[in-house]
């Protein structure tokens, strides 16, 4: 039974991933003396400033502070959490991760409970569907319908556009020749069980199929588009096929953590720091062939927590375009539920004349569209407007008025204010949308900000009770600020922590982490504690013992500094530190015996020896002695 522990499995495959190597893949590199630099690709960066320190296995933007270790990087080049990191560096390093996880019997090759197996039948499939859109004649009328669709050649091939004929078993009998057995191909959800005897057929048939790809460009699932010509060639009328059919939910796919065509969104929306959401596959690829690339859809579902969550790895702008049919209103207004607890810059466009947007850019242009997202109104901005809509031009039915004025309140209860810039903007929004309801209503506008305040802590009140004491433990917890949270005193200590493991097992034993006052400082002590009583608390093991990637920043920025100090002072840098330490506990106890003469705390004795105590520690300051 393999006992390997998951930190093994980081520590091989952080070895084998060079980030000179890594970083390359993705940047342009320049040497510069012992490290290399590249255009920051987080910033509009006109000269490198990027740095790559081959020697740490680190990486460092100054002007973004952002900074880590191979897993940092393609964390944030990728949009990944940490997990996804580990498996595609050991995938580009040839490492089976699968030997470390002695909890879970190994997946048998080829079998159905096989993830790899799944991912290659889907990459297979996905390879059929588009040749058989090429070259099966009966892929001629997909063919016609990307044509009067006005979709490219080029888009087709870019979104590995294909097209499943009317066929029981087309993919299914060429399954097993390209090592999928059925059990394979059903657990994709690629073929289903036959409702009555033996056997399995296609899942999707006679439809255009989109393939649905992870932000590593994996095919993993897809989605299936009906073809008017062939359900009229049909001939029957009870013939009504779902205009799309979507892959279910398999091992390797989960709808509310996808979204199409995001890995070729990403860079596009981290340049813009903005990305669109619309609601068709054909709506995306108009847009991206228009020039609009920073553009996704949901995959056959509502937008979730799921799909903010990865949207939030490139930006906090979103803007949801929608149709402008009550089904449309409907979806703005869940979507505002879903959106307003979260510090996410939402806007909500609607395209005039009840165009969607592919057929919007055809007829009018990018340029129009990309003004029309510019000029969109903010999610609040735009449930006012559709509140006051849907209410009568005159003021004589107060109790539509209320029910209003109730609506647009109730949704804003629901924002959190946060302290800071973007609280302040979004406290300026907020007064504006007040005096916007004030104004439409005739109502004052101290009132309404009384009525609001009673709906958020009523809000408050019930989240409390239905979760008192609740800690919320499957949150991360809160990460460290940068080296710029600490004072002196702490950064010394912090940089000494990282000289080497002798200077890091002598502090850990000796500081305590009440010595610490900044969350960043307490944070980087207590795991520098914890890896020295393991026996090794070098720099190394630091990075690989955290995946918070602001620690990990934070330990680059400390070792970088610290570099740059001769390693043979690290002793009288100790000596100095501890003695700063022993006066700051001394001032602090002084002050408390002040404090408790003042008062008059103590009894006659013990006042008496504490002044004494007190002239004898300043005659000491004073002498040197």
């Amino acid at each position: 039974m393999n006992t390997a522990a998951p930190n093994d499995a980081k520590e091989i495959v952080r070895q084998a991933t060079d980030i000179v190597d890594l970083v390359g893949s993705y940047l342009q590199l320049r040497r510069q003396g012992r490290g290399y630099t590249a255009l920051c690709p987080w910033h509009d960066d006109s000269k490198p400033s990027l740095q790559i320190n081959p020697e740490r296995q680190s990486f460092k933007c100054w002007v973004c502070d952002i900074g880590g270790d191979v897993f940092s990087f393609i964390m944030k080049m990728d949009g990944l959490e940490f997990r996804e990191a580990l498996e595609q560096l050991a995938d580009r390093a040839g490492i089976d991760l699968s030997a470390f996880r002695s909890s879970t019997p190994r997946a048998e090759p080829g079998s159905a409970a096989d993830k790899k197996t799944l991912l290659a039948a889907m990459a297979w499939a996905e390879q059929r569907y588009q040749h058989c859109l090429h070259e099966h004649p009966a892929a001629a009328v997909a063919r016609r319908y990307l044509e009067q669709r006005q979709i490219t050649a080029d888009s087709v091939k870019q979104f590995r556009i294909g097209f499943a004929p009317m066929e029981w078993d087309w993919l299914l009998k060429q399954g097993p020749s390209a090592g999928f057995s059925s059990a394979v191909l059903e657990r994709v959800n690629l073929a289903a069980p036959r409702k009555s005897g033996a056997g399995h057929y296609d899942q999707f048939r006679g439809r255009l199929l989109f393939p649905i790809r992870d932000v590593r460009s994996r095919p993993v699932a897809i989605g299936g588009r009906v073809l008017p010509e062939l359900v009229a060639a049909e001939n029957n009328p009870d013939y009504k096929p779902a205009k799309y059919v979507n892959s279910a939910e398999t091992p390797i796919y989960s709808k509310s953590r996808e979204l199409y065509a995001l890995e070729l969104a990403r860079d596009a929306a981290q340049q813009r720091d903005q990305i669109i959401v619309v609601e068709g596959y054909t709506d995306v690829i108009g847009l991206h062939q228009a020039g609009v690339t920073n553009v996704v859809a949901a995959c056959g579902t509502a937008m979730g927590e799921g799909h903010l969550k990865l949207i939030r790895r490139y930006t906090d702008r979103v803007v949801l375009v929608l149709d402008g049919d009550e089904a449309g209103r409907k979806r703005a207004s869940e979507l505002l539920e879903l959106f307003v607890a979260s510090p996410v810059e939402l806007k909500i466009l609607t395209l005039p004349g009840g165009l969607d947007p592919c057929d919007f850019v055809l007829s009018h242009g990018s340029d129009e569209f990309v003004s029309l997202v510019e000029s969109a109104p903010d999610a609040m901005e735009h449930k006012l407007r559709s509140v006051s809509e849907r209410m009568p031009a005159t003021l004589e039915n107060t109790h539509d008025d209320a029910t209003a004025v109730e609506e647009v309140l109730g949704t804003l209860a629901k924002t959190r204010v946060a302290p800071g810039e973007a609280g302040s903007a979004m406290l300026l929004r907020e007064q504006g949308l007040i005096g916007r309801l004030a104004r439409r209503f005739r109502l004052p506008e101290e009132g309404l900000r009384r009525r609001l305040a009673d709906l958020r802590r009523t809000g408050r009140d019930r989240a409390t009770n239905a979760q008192p004491g609740a800690d919320f433990p499957d949150q991360e917890p809160a990460a460290p600020r940068g080296a710029r949270s600490l004072n002196a005193w702490e950064r010394e200590a912090c940089e000494l922590l990282l000289v080497d493991s002798d200077v890091a097992a002598q502090l850990t034993t000796t500081l305590d982490e009440a010595d610490f006052t900044s969350t960043a400082g307490r944070t980087l002590f207590l795991l520098a504690r914890e890896e020295a009583e393991r026996g090794d608390a070098s720099f190394d093991r630091l990075m690989l013992a955290t995946n918070n990637e602001r620690l990990k920043n934070l330990l680059v920025e400390l070792d970088e500094a610290g570099r740059g100090r001769a390693a043979s002072d690290a002793a009288q840098r100790v000596n100095d530190l501890l003695l700063s330490r022993r006066r700051r506990q001394e001032d602090a106890r002084r002050g408390e015996q002040i404090t408790a003469l003042e008062q008059g705390d103590l009894a006659d004795t013990a006042a008496d020896e504490a002044v004494i105590a007190l002239f004898a520690d300043r005659k000491r300051s004073e002498t040197g002695r």
